[in-house]
């Protein structure tokens, strides 16, 4: 009788690991499926590219904010938008038209502490030229994405730190919206404990790049990423760069540790043109990668305590 007592055990013991594997894999599969659905809305043709023409970037705008509405992720502004209008820019053809009025769309999730951390990410693209769709799925639907991926989750439970969600416009044309927020901020940029932007996430085989990583403020942090990750193997590397003008964390650098962090090699559409689609966006490496924040968070949330 024991033996086949101890076989019952580890059939059962097994059957009860194959779930968990089969659940955890579900639970994979609905994180990438909740990734997709967003990049392949906000890279279809009903955005208009999510550019001036037909008020693309308003259309985008207004999905964004069901989006985190559904959640119970507050407003931070009124109805969620922050609005500005766009100076002269110098892009030629011009994408927007001076005085044309886009917004920032801002959200937070209330914690015991005041400190924040903000994860941004533009959301607004080329639009139109002429009747071509520049779609913009990697740039930027899927750093979109990816910050209300993180918004859902967080959503969820309870923080020690004040978590905030900024979603640009106006990136393409110079960084209009960021500019805008960290000159009319609406939050103290001196309580901001790190702020995360994600632009272009889509691929990732070679793993992830850091912007502003070397900045005293910074290193910690990057520090930190880089030994989860090789705790965990979240992503093939974490590699690093100094600062640069290149997104919208810019603007916020003189007044709070602020990275940006974009993907490396892998599959996506190209860069500013007509075939950056959802279709052609990879995220294979998406879970890890979101799964590296999430850990990254988890250990700032035990130190800040």
């Amino acid at each position: 009788m024991a033996r086949p007592s101890r076989l019952l055990k580890f059939v059962g013991i097994s059957l009860i690991l194959c779930i968990q594997v089969s659940f955890y894999s579900l639970l994979q599969a609905q994180d990438t499926s909740y990734a997709r659905r967003i990049i392949c809305a906000l890279a279809s043709p009903e955005m208009y590219g999510r550019g001036m023409q037909h008020r693309g970037d308003s259309i985008a705008a207004e999905f964004l904010r069901r989006e985190l509405a559904s959640y119970g992720v507050k407003p931070l502004a009124k109805n969620y938008f922050q609005y500005f209008r766009f100076p002269q820019t110098r892009t030629q053809p011009p994408i927007v038209q001076a005085g044309y009025r886009s917004q920032n769309v801002c959200a937070y999730l209330p914690g015991r502490s005041d400190t924040m951390v903000v994860f941004t990410a533009h959301y607004e693209h080329l639009g139109m030229h002429g009747d071509t769709i520049f779609f913009g799925a990697h740039d930027n639907a899927s750093g979109t994405a990816a910050v209300l991926d993180l918004a859902r989750v967080l959503s969820r439970g309870e923080h020690h730190y004040t978590y905030v969600f900024l979603f640009f416009g106006g990136e393409e044309a110079g960084l209009i919206g960021s500019g805008y927020f960290a000159d009319i901020p609406l939050v103290k940029l001196d309580k901001i404990k790190l702020l995360i932007n994600l632009d272009l996430f889509c691929g990732g085989n070679e793993g992830l790049m850091v912007v502003n990583a070397e900045d005293g403020r910074t290193k910690p942090f990057v520090d930190l990423l880089e030994e989860i990750n090789g705790e965990h193997r979240f992503a093939a590397k974490i590699a690093r760069r100094p600062n640069a003008a290149n997104s919208d964390h810019y603007f916020f650098t003189p007044h709070c540790p602020a990275v940006f962090i974009y993907t490396l090699g892998g599959r996506y559409g190209g860069y500013h043109n007509p075939q950056d689609t959802c279709e052609a966006c990879g995220l294979e490496n998406y879970n890890g990668f979101l799964a590296l924040m999430r850990a990254l968070l988890e250990r700032m949330e035990g130190k800040g305590r």
